[in-house]
């Protein structure tokens, strides 16, 4: 019986992440997928600074480039295209990216499918299913059936559902989602040849037609027309009635229609995303509204988060139970950005008159005093789990996304994790940590840089901060004397 430290079910793009991290450590990954090649239509269209910083992380960045769009802002506007809100994209952040990229998924996800089947302890198995598994000790049977039609079994000490919306591994589990109450009703469509529309992101407010407007990568445009009530989906997808839709802002007779679907817009998180040797990551763990453009984000970061937790059990003998703190660090996070692109659809989705113009007013007057608008103004933390203690004294850098400084190294301005590589990075205002300290970073595999810009430790009254491998930081050294207590609360954390 072939025997691997991880199985994951789904190679999308959370599944095919999850595998390139996982195996450029050496961990034995099956990764099995039921389609023969990738899908071939775009379905996710966004992503942002942390996930480009992961792609970092991957090292895959010049492969993807080709086939990004950055665009120069998000807007809200209402039924006579006023502006009500204007977010511009094409700044830079503090992870060292631009905030937002626009990208073409079968492109994306073939760079991610080559990097993870390019380590030599990947072996992806296409047309593949899984069809049951059970504990059995300290591993699990899989059973799976591929080309042949005859079932295999398998075993691993891990097994990951990144198998999608309808997930087979959450259901066998019996994890059971959370319903956050929003169920509307879209058409989604993809065009290639518009030339009129502008370099954004646009969510018409118009209460008559709720409509998105994405300006794509590869020359692609995507619409998303919200269905009013008694319109059935199958009528609204006929080319006719799209381009009758799409009329208002594009020519219908000059753009080729390359898919058009009925979605669901759907929020769920998982109750839990651990039982026993399974794990959730993806749409398998959460669904979200399109609003914020967060969906296949979310699923990156799980990859990220679970990867180097599974790589402190499988290779350095980590205590199996810091795997719940997966669960305990996402779940949460994924929460507040459900929450905000909940919000974001019902300023979106409003369909009556009369709210709609008080909606117009309200939001109007607040852009007139320069306040944000009413939906995700800052990124999460991470909820409880692997972060410095003691909790009651904590910093609030703690389990916040670290800045990505650009380092002067030999003459050469460089990114910070490109500088340290991944694994646990120390981060201080100047000095060296003293030989234990030094140990303590040694022995979790970290590495330490200085970073002589001293505006960002004098605003946060610290000396000196920990990442962890997905970026975030586990805490903070208020003086140089408390250096080493931080180090070695990481690694009594991670023991």
């Amino acid at each position: 019986m072939n025997t691997y430290d991880v199985i994951i079910a789904g190679f999308g793009p959370t599944g095919a992440t999850l595998a390139a991290l996982l195996g450029r450590h050496g961990h034995r990954v099956l990764a099995i997928e039921r389609d023969a090649e990738v899908y071939q239509l775009p379905r996710a269209v966004h992503f942002d600074a942390e996930v480009m910083r992961i792609f970092q992380t991957l090292g895959v960045v010049d492969e993807l480039l080709p086939h990004l769009r950055a665009i120069s802002c998000c807007e809200f506007w209402t039924a006579d295209r006023e502006v009500l809100v204007h977010v511009p994209t094409d700044e830079p952040t503090d992870q060292g990216w631009r905030s937002d990229y626009l990208f073409h998924q079968p492109s994306l996800e073939k760079v991610l499918r080559e990097k993870a089947t390019g380590e030599p302890s990947v072996e992806l198995r296409l047309c593949t299913e899984v069809l049951d598994f059970r504990e059995d000790g300290e591993t699990l049977e899989v059973d799976i059936r591929g080309h042949g039609h005859e079932v295999e079994r398998v075993r691993a000490r891990w097994l990951v559902g990144c198998d999608g919306a309808n997930s087979l591994v959450r259901r066998k589990t019996g994890l059971e989602l959370e319903d956050l109450i929003f169920d509307e009703p879209w058409v989604v469509v993809d065009i290639r040849g518009a030339k009129e529309l502008r370099d954004a992101v646009i969510q018409f407010c118009d209460p008559a037609r709720p409509t998105t407007i994405v300006a794509g990568a590869h020359d692609m445009q995507r619409f998303e027309f919200m269905l009013r009530p008694g319109e059935k989906g199958e009528e609204m997808v006929r080319p006719e009635r799209l381009r009758e839709l799409m009329a208002p802002w594009v020519d219908p007779d000059s753009i080729e229609i390359v898919r058009a679907a009925e979605y669901r817009f759907h929020a769920l998180v998982a109750k839990d995303w651990l039982r026993g040797r399974v794990l959730l990551a993806g749409d398998a763990a959460h669904q979200t509204p399109p609003f914020l453009g967060q969906g296949m984000c979310a699923g990156i970061r799980d990859a990220l988060n679970l990867s180097w937790k599974l790589d402190r059990v499988l290779r350095c003998g980590a205590d199996p139970a810091l795997l719940a703190s997966y669960g305990s660090e996402r779940a949460p996070h994924v929460r507040t950005f459900l929450e905000a692109a909940i919000a974001a659809g019902r300023i979106i989705c409003t369909q009556d008159p009369a709210l709609a113009r008080q909606r117009d007013k309200t939001m109007l007057e607040a852009r007139e005093r320069g306040e944000p608008p009413p939906t995700l103004n800052s990124l999460p933390p991470l909820g409880e789990g692997l972060l410095q203690t003691p909790e009651a004294d904590r910093h609030a850098l703690v389990g916040t996304l670290a800045p990505q400084p650009r380092l002067t190294v030999d003459g050469t301005e460089r990114l910070l994790d490109d500088v340290t590589g991944p694994g646990f990075r120390l981060v201080l205002r100047g000095g060296e940590p003293d030989a234990s300290a030094r140990r303590a970073l040694e022995r979790l595999e970290g590495h330490a840089v200085t970073w002589p810009d001293g505006g960002f430790f004098d605003e946060h009254g610290i000396h000196a901060f920990l990442i962890r491998p997905d970026h975030a930081v586990f805490g903070v050294a208020r003086t140089p004397e408390q250096v080493g207590t931080l180090l070695e609360d990481a690694l009594a954390r991670l023991a």
